[in-house]
């Protein structure tokens, strides 16, 4: 279907090359654009001067630890469990800093020093980590030397990280999956060893399949504890991957309640979500957990990391488009507010800009009109762009067919000027789809429905060239429906049904595909097809989905 490689897995391209710190570490579950490396999204800015850590803090409501230490300290043992919960949710900074305190509550405590290595080391979305490798590795060191006396499950446990820490200059993944698999394979009671060692192949691992040994042992996981957060948390990251985000969807509605206080995994649900077709479940995950991190920041005061920012920024960007997609402007115009304030203003990354545009795509769709071109011309040509963008689609709700063509044209002038460099190929990618778009919106409102085709094609072949995946997409919508449109405004139903079918497949449950699957299904004669993609359409659209016409699909 439409899912991307899974290297592109990362709070943003601009993250892909970011190391963190021994003090600065924290992860997030990231599904990005894949975007060409010789684009011009830069890396995120040096960190700001460090100022005095706040203490880390023991909280309730970050879910399922499965993991005992080797200690009678009640305290430690709450901060080792508390770094357990904080791994499984993808928080390593701050599972550092919980392993750190039980180390020094119980110096002896050798699990507690296993859980900094196991916190130091490459995660889904950090690696290679080689940056946290002697860091890991001393921890691992030092857990090694406390062992005696440890149970067996411990020592193994141990020794796993020492062979992931190795004595080389980078983390040995293949060796240490290799080792939990079949760790797992021999303790099979174990739900923690399970969810490690299908955590290690995934990260080892770039061509899992359906029915793989981790699929096998998240399921295994899951069937006798469903309260395993963790395990959700890689199986939704797992069904992504291989395409199969319906088998992790009702999993998933259980982790947001296991982990009411872990932020990222509240949000981690709307992948599966997004998949699906639940719109509305995205949208709501997201709000949910951007207001659980703010809470989070607020109640611990963690140390800034730049992971953490970037994490922020996918949770909004991720609540916009899955609003948009069925036409929910309130709750976008929201979270659009609180995106424009923190990341789009004052110096500006490319990266920012770019997921950014999801603003303007609000703004075109659901601002007034008259709103929309008092707009001011912003600086950066990117945003030029977009505002073109905005304001074409503005026009097309007034029906304007020359203004939107003119508003296409300009953003043609843009891309080939001397502006043109400043957009980065990933921004020139879809400031092209958006030039077509309008291109078409411009021909369907003038009856020129052959000329519409031809630019919507234009318009999918550029998105589907661009690959920017769809988890959340950084163009909205699927183009491949607007082509539809304009086949069926030519009558021809059976074409435009074969392009809607393709479209859902990619964006299920599309509200607008659905209405417009359902005009080409009325006009094929087929009522029954055409009451049913109808119904499920208004279940999806946030308004009263006839309303819209063929020139806006």
């Amino acid at each position: 279907m439409r899912r991307i490689l899974r290297r592109s897995i990362l709070l943003g391209a601009a993250l892909a090359a970011t190391a963190l710190s021994a003090q600065d570490a924290s992860d997030s579950t990231i599904r990005t654009p894949e975007i060409p490396d010789e684009s011009c999204l830069e890396p995120p800015p040096a960190a700001a001067q460090p100022v005095a850590e706040a203490p880390p803090v023991l909280l309730d409501g970050l879910g399922y630890a499965g993991l005992e230490p080797d200690s009678d300290h009640e305290q430690a043992r709450a901060w080792f469990a508390q770094g357990v919960r904080l791994i499984w949710a993808f928080d390593e900074a701050e599972a550092i800093r919980a392993f750190q305190q039980a180390q020094r509550l119980d110096p002896d405590c050798a699990m507690c020093f296993f859980g900094e290595a196991w916190a130091r080391s490459p995660t889904l979305n950090l690696r290679p980590r080689t940056e946290e490798l002697p860091a890991a590795r001393a921890a691992a060191r030092s857990a090694l030397a406390l062992s005696e006396g440890v149970s067996d499950r411990h020592r193994l446990l141990i020794q796993a990280m020492v062979l992931r820490t190795g004595t080389g200059d980078e983390f040995r993944d293949a060796a240490y999956a290799n080792f939990m698999e079949n760790l797992a394979l021999r303790q099979p009671d174990s739900d923690t060893i399970a969810v490690m060692a299908a955590d290690a192949r995934m990260i080892a691992a770039d061509d899992l399949r359906p029915g793989s040994l981790p699929q096998r042992l998240l399921e295994r996981v899951m069937a006798r504890n469903p309260g395993h957060g963790g395990a959700i948390h890689f199986y939704i990251h797992l069904t992504d991957w291989i395409d199969r985000q319906h088998l992790a969807a009702p999993h998933a509605d259980r982790l947001a309640r296991i982990a009411p206080a872990a932020s990222h995994l509240i949000h981690m649900p709307s992948h599966s979500y997004y998949g699906v077709g639940r719109y509305a479940d995205a949208a709501a995950a997201n709000v949910a957990a951007i207001a659980a991190d703010k809470a989070f920041i607020s109640r611990v005061r963690p140390p800034r990391t730049d992971y953490r920012y970037y994490l922020q920024r996918h949770n909004m960007h991720f609540a916009i488009n899955s609003a948009l997609a069925r036409g929910d402007g309130a709750t976008a115009r929201s979270v659009a507010e609180q995106y424009r304030a923190e990341y789009l203003a004052g110096t500006v990354e490319q990266s920012s800009r770019l997921l950014g545009s999801s603003v303007w795509y609000l703004r075109g769709l659901h601002d007034t009109v008259d709103a929309v071109l008092d707009l001011p011309e912003p600086d950066h040509a990117l945003d030029k762009a977009m505002r073109h963008y905005a304001r074409g689609e503005a026009l097309a709700r007034r029906g304007d067919a020359d203004a939107v063509r003119a508003e296409a044209a300009a953003i043609a002038v843009l891309r080939d000027g001397a502006e043109s460099p400043s957009l980065g190929r990933g921004g020139d990618m879809l400031a092209e789809v958006a030039q077509h778009v309008l291109e078409g919106r411009a021909a369907m409102l003038g009856g020129r429905h052959e000329t519409a085709e031809r630019a919507y094609r234009a318009a999918m072949e550029a998105q589907l060239r661009a690959r920017f995946g769809n988890d959340p997409p950084l163009f909205w919508y699927s183009v491949r429906r607007s082509l539809a449109a304009a086949l069926l405004a030519q009558g021809d139903h059976r074409g435009a049904r074969n392009q809607l079918h393709a479209s859902l497949r990619s964006w299920p449950n599309d509200p607008l595909a659905l209405y417009a699957l359902a005009l080409a299904d009325r006009a094929g004669g087929d009522e029954e097809a055409a009451a049913r993609n109808l119904a499920r359409a208004r279940a999806v659209w946030a308004g009263d989905v006839t309303e819209v016409p063929l020139t806006r699909i």
